[in-house]
């Protein structure tokens, strides 16, 4: 066959590729007929090779009745009476900035069942990244998978890698699944071949644009980004899958190109063309202050001066309804602009929404993500629970996600892009603090930053604690907004700060659990595995490098204990450093009296994080600590841990419990095994 497929497959080809298709799925003769609705005296004679010209309507049934790929993808061209349907050399396209599909040229390709679908709309929806097994459980299937999930992901994925081999173009990108460890990851190379790569690369150029202050180009780079999408993301999935955290990021990049791409064509008089991007992600985003604000501009300006105020009127309906709150500074400074007539059709508005105040009270200080984050399941399932999707919801209760893990695990990082990621679920906006000494005037000075984010002037502001707390009490009271709060210093410091009512949500981090917080759910965020140490060692080091040592990579994750603060600075390092091998790094880090000064890089290093766990331990702890650190063995019982000390067993076993509680050590896995330390708070706490 040249070109594309022919419209009828030579008579001998025909039965093979039924008896292939049909020996690999593992089905009978009889069941693949009551599958496909053909008779069964008739698939007997396709698969001998008796049927003179078998109609290609049969053999696409035979083909979606197996699920199998390979065969989908043979008779993908076959229509009777009619010519090729896409040629030899049309790339495989995956999108799912909208429904989900496959594609070649003009034609859809079958991309299996619906649970098929949706680990290939998971796996595409973080191209190029791990993701792990446990992500695809709960994505699946919830928090009830079948007991045969196991196999049924690896049946899966086999069939995807069958689909991405049948329809790799000669001369396309090249699309597989690779696995890594227990977790799978989806590479494509050209960007052109997932929509959403091809989103993020005209959004990329649009800000390279801006930065060179060349506002047409940014403009049709921003229109191009928005073209792409056919409607919600991954529309029609399941729940699990909308809403995962990246999916959440990539709807609120959406919406941050449509805003910058209305301002910026309002700004030209353009309201028809801001109105085909603003209307439909309207409809997605039903309390977006700031989208509709634009809205309102962009339909005045095109002479529907009543359908503005209607639409303003229904928000405001809304927002009282769900929220209990009205219409914020911006969509009331729209209203104005439309009664007073400041817009006018075919003109520019005079008052225009600014991304400012787009998205609420804006958090001040709040941490830069990095652009090389890491995905983690614990992502997810916070943000599930932050946003009332997790089997934890109660009704009228605030969600509170209390983050801990060891030191340099991320509990920052994962913490700001959580927020991110639920940010949309709040319409009332975000308040961040990061406290220091949990103290009472520490306190009272947030609140009042908390206040001041909320509208209250200087001079308004409380003198007492009591006062403030009761001030934002009742200022967030029937709000949606999430507080952030990073390093809580403790439940006392935390309470004060905790949202009245229902509507809010709370995330928090701190080196040890507070155990002590009522309604709080708790969250261990754990070192990365080999696979995601290895993915951050690449993203900045480099993918080609890092890959090519593939296992000096793993090694050096290992050294590191799976702590990402010490991961990066090695990715750090050796980005500065193109002549050094991974080996070599590997080799200087093998030296324990050494490693904790390899782990050095700028003004990070990996002792300030191991040094501040030791805060607040008394003279016994610490000595505990040094002592067990020193000892030959890295595993440790409670009774065995009793005769190095020498102390007794209950006394012992309660101090090891109380380093596990500061992240010090790590749990037994099991009734029978022992503590451990993780590498590098061994190392520190064996130094002077």
């Amino acid at each position: 066959m040249t070109g594309g497929h022919s419209t009828a497959l030579r008579q001998p080809d025909v039965a093979e590729i039924v008896r292939s298709a049909r020996t690999r799925s593992g089905v009978s003769q009889r069941d693949l007929a009551e599958r496909s609705g053909i008779g069964l005296r008739t698939l007997r004679e396709i698969e001998r090779g008796r049927v003179a010209a078998p109609r290609a309507g049969s053999l696409h049934r035979l083909a979606k009745a197996l699920h199998d790929p390979v065969m989908l993808a043979q008779v993908a061209g076959m229509a009777d009476g009619e010519g090729p349907v896409y040629q030899a050399g049309d790339p495989l396209v995956l999108r799912i900035l909208g429904r989900f599909s496959a594609s070649r040229g003009e034609t859809a390709v079958a991309a299996g069942t619906p649970k098929q679908q949706c680990l290939l709309g998971l796996l595409a929806l973080q191209v190029n990244a791990v993701v792990e097994r446990d992500e695809i459980v709960e994505t699946l299937w919830g928090v009830e998978p079948p007991d045969s999930f196991g196999q049924l992901i690896h049946t899966y994925v086999s069939r995807i890698r069958l689909l991405l081999e049948a329809h790799q173009a000669p001369d396309g990108g090249r699309m597989a699944v690779m696995r890594r460890g227990a977790a799978y990851e989806l590479q494509v190379e050209d960007d052109s071949g997932v929509d959403i790569m091809e989103f993020g690369r005209l959004t990329r150029e649009a800000d390279r644009a801006r930065a060179g202050n060349d506002l047409v180009a940014e403009r049709a780079f921003l229109d191009d980004s928005l073209r792409l999408w056919r409607g919600r993301l991954l529309e029609g999935m399941p729940e699990a899958l909308q809403e995962h955290p990246v999916a959440a990021e990539w709807s609120r990049r959406r919406v941050a190109a449509a805003l910058r791409f209305a301002d910026l064509t309002l700004a030209r008089e353009q309201c028809e063309e801001a109105l085909v991007q603003l209307g439909p992600l309207a409809r997605h985003e039903p309390l977006h202050e700031g989208l509709h604000a634009r809205l309102v501009i962009a339909l005045a300006g095109s002479g529907r001066r009543a359908e503005a105020l209607e639409l303003f009127a229904a928000l405001d309906r809304r927002l009282r309804e769900e929220s209990g709150i009205g219409p914020g500074v911006e969509l009331r400074a729209a209203q104005m602009a439309v009664l007073r007539g400041d817009v006018s059709e075919g003109g520019a508005p005079a008052v225009r929404p600014t991304t400012a105040c787009a998205d609420g009270v804006r958090p001040a200080g709040f941490p830069q993500s990095v652009g090389d984050f890491v995905g983690r399941v614990e992502h997810h399932r916070i943000q599930r629970y932050l946003t009332g999707q997790g089997s934890q919801d109660v009704f009228g209760a605030v969600p509170i996600a209390a983050l801990y893990g060891p030191a340099g695990v991320g509990k920052t990082v994962l913490t700001t892009h959580v927020a991110a990621s639920v940010a949309r679920h709040f319409p009332d906006g975000m308040l961040y603090a990061r406290m220091r000494t949990g103290s009472m005037p520490e306190i009272r000075d947030l609140l009042h930053d908390f206040l001041g984010a909320l509208g209250v002037p200087a001079g308004g502001l409380p003198a007492g604690l009591n006062e403030a707390v009761a001030m934002y009490q009742k200022l967030v009271a029937g709000r949606r907004i999430l507080v952030v709060i990073d390093a809580a210093a403790g439940e006392r410091a935390v309470r004060p700060m905790l949202p009245p009512g229902p509507g809010s949500a709370v995330l928090l981090n701190n080196r040890a659990p507070l155990s002590g917080l009522e309604g709080a759910q708790h969250f261990r965020v754990e070192p990365f595995t080999a696979d995601q140490a290895v993915l951050l060692l690449s993203r900045i080091a480099g993918e080609s490098r890092v890959l090519c040592e593939r296992g000096a990579a793993e090694a050096l994750a290992e050294l590191c204990g799976g702590i990402p603060l010490a991961v990066r600075i090695l990715g750090m390092r050796l980005a500065a450093r193109p002549h050094w091998t991974l080996e070599q790094l590997a080799k200087r880090l093998a030296d324990e009296n050494r490693r904790l000064d390899e782990l050095v890089v700028g003004d990070l290093a990996i002792r300030d994080g191991l040094r501040s766990g030791h805060d607040g331990l008394g003279p016994a702890l610490r000595e505990t600590l040094r002592v067990l650190a020193r000892g030959a063995v890295r595993a440790f019982t409670a009774r065995e841990a009793a005769v190095v000390l020498r102390r007794g067993a209950w006394e012992a076993e309660e101090q090891l419990e109380q380093l596990v509680d500061r992240q010090l050590l790590e749990p037994p896995a099991e009734a029978g095994d022992g503590y451990v330390f993780l590498p590098l708070t061994r190392l520190h706490a064996r130094e002077p």
